[in-house]
């Protein structure tokens, strides 16, 4: 990984139990992503680190509405709604960003603190759902990316591979893939 500096932040999406395997939006490699977040927070400030949780919103509109009502079990499991063990002791009121759509980008405080940072370093869940849409948003902020791929977990490796081949068309100007 390059060197980190100043205009660096790191990314860490909806870390939450409900995507550990076995639970019902398990993503089978996330217990591999959790140990490569936690080598890569080594890497970076304490202050360019950030947390994200996909809570329901209180009044959901359109689509939201039935998605809520499929998943309403898991969105009132507050065990679910937690973030994983490994990261808890990480976690802290001045780096978690709540949300209630998929792309982290739509928290206006998390979006003015990404503005001044020219890359974003990018992990988390799901690759397919959240990680994609927060990083279409991050290209379009004009951010570069850094998508690591050992550290984003989806619902399934086929569909972890098909998200970086969607976004390799993107490659390398506002996004740069990293495996290692």
């Amino acid at each position: 990984m390059e060197k980190i500096d100043a205009r660096d932040f790191l990314l860490v999406i909806d870390m939450q139990n409900a995507y550990l395997p076995g639970n019902p939006w398990g993503c089978a490699s996330m217990k591999k992503a959790i140990q490569y977040i936690l080598h890569t927070m080594e890497k970076f400030p304490v202050e360019q680190v950030a947390f994200t949780r996909f809570l329901p919103p209180k009044n959901p509109e359109g689509a939201w509405k039935e998605y809520n009502q499929t998943n309403k079990n898991i969105n009132r499991n507050a065990w679910m709604n937690e973030f994983v063990e490994e990261l808890q002791p990480f976690i802290c009121a001045d780096n978690t960003y709540s949300k209630s759509v998929y792309s982290c980008c739509k928290n206006e405080e998390l979006y003015r603190k990404l503005r001044q940072y020219e890359r974003i370093f990018v992990t988390g869940v799901v690759a397919e759902c959240c990680v994609l849409s927060t990083v279409l948003d991050l290209v379009d902020m004009g951010k570069k990316v850094i998508y690591l791929q050992k550290g984003i977990a989806g619902g399934s490796e086929k569909k972890e591979k098909e998200v970086v081949s969607v976004l390799k068309g993107m490659s390398p100007v506002h996004i740069l893939f990293r495996s290692s």
